[in-house]
């Protein structure tokens, strides 16, 4: 018999029921336990954190899992470890209200991972092992739900993964690519959008960094001079105008120079995004030609 606990986690066995006849069904451990993070929130106190969650697993799945199966809370979100946006606990779109502060340019950096192209299949497949971050309604759902997890361990309750939503569920399989019935791109539209999400994230970035280098003109150098900027306020010790000039005159030639970089970098980034779509219009064109050649030879 499996251990009910291991490492601080509830081990909750859940069935997998196979899809061939002939396979038995395969018995899966969900682990779970509070949420605890490094940084803890208001919202990490109603959540749980589970481990080993099954590949196949949905927001509908853990849904119906804790509130129906488990007769527990109910679950206001769902975040899955492969999530890029949205912070631990909370999915994307659903974070509370706080004061807006300005981002720094590695934090608009590390956000451009989540402009993604449009998605050709309705469901996500997870990685092996995967984890993902149930945020409850309140901290008396979370522990009610914990409560019942234990109490299914304890009884031997045998829990259906899935079991009464299969109906609810894009598939999977054969059955994913039979609906599709044939390859699918993304409209152009939709593909605009992702696109100039991105590139305007990546103007934001651009921008952010040069703030930050401007105010570090600002500080003094290593002898307590400070550079005289445009829109400068600031006060300057007494120095040689000749070296003042020539140190100016550095100074705006490199700011011409980054300048001309930035409008090289729009024009080549234009001219790719031009070129995407003149590669997905020519992969569209060698599609319909594949298939009205396999209809005709069918006919």
């Amino acid at each position: 018999m499996a251990p009910s606990m291991v490492a601080g986690f509830l081990a909750l066995p859940i069935t997998l029921r196979s899809s061939i006849a002939s396979s038995p069904d395969a018995i899966h451990y969900l682990y779970l336990k509070p949420h605890e993070p490094k940084d803890a929130d208001e919202d990490a106190t109603r959540s749980l954190f589970l481990v080993n969650i099954p590949i196949t697993t949905t927001p509908q799945h853990l849904k119906h899992l804790f509130a129906t199966q488990l007769s527990g809370g109910r679950v206001e979100d769902v975040h899955f470890s492969e999530d890029s946006a949205g912070r631990p606990g909370i999915a994307a779109g659903t974070t509370k209200s706080r004061k807006r502060k300005r981002l720094t340019a590695e934090e608009i950096e590390a956000g451009l991972d989540k402009h993604r192209l449009p998605q050709v299949f309705e469901r996500d497949v997870h990685i092996s092992g995967s984890t993902a971050i149930i945020a409850f309604v309140d901290k008396p759902s979370m522990e009610l739900s914990l409560k019942a997890a234990r109490k299914a361990i304890k009884a031997g309750k045998e829990i259906v993964w899935g079991e009464g939503i299969e109906d609810q569920l894009p598939p999977l399989g054969l059955k994913r690519y039979q609906q599709a019935n044939q390859l699918r791109y993304p409209s152009r539209r939709e593909l605009l959008r992702c696109v100039d999400n991105y590139m305007t994230a990546y103007a934001q970035m651009e921008d952010a960094r040069a703030l930050e280098n401007a105010k570090k003109r600002q500080m003094p150098d290593e002898d307590g001079f400070v550079t005289v900027v445009r829109g400068s306020k600031g006060g300057l010790r007494t120095e040689d105008a000749k070296g003042l000039d020539e140190k100016q005159r550095a100074k705006d030639e490199d700011r011409s120079v980054n300048d001309f970089y930035r409008f090289q970098m729009r024009e080549r980034r234009k001219a790719e995004q031009e070129e995407l779509l003149k590669k997905f219009g020519e992969d569209r064109t060698k599609v319909d030609a594949m298939r009205r050649k396999r209809l005709s030879s069918k006919g």
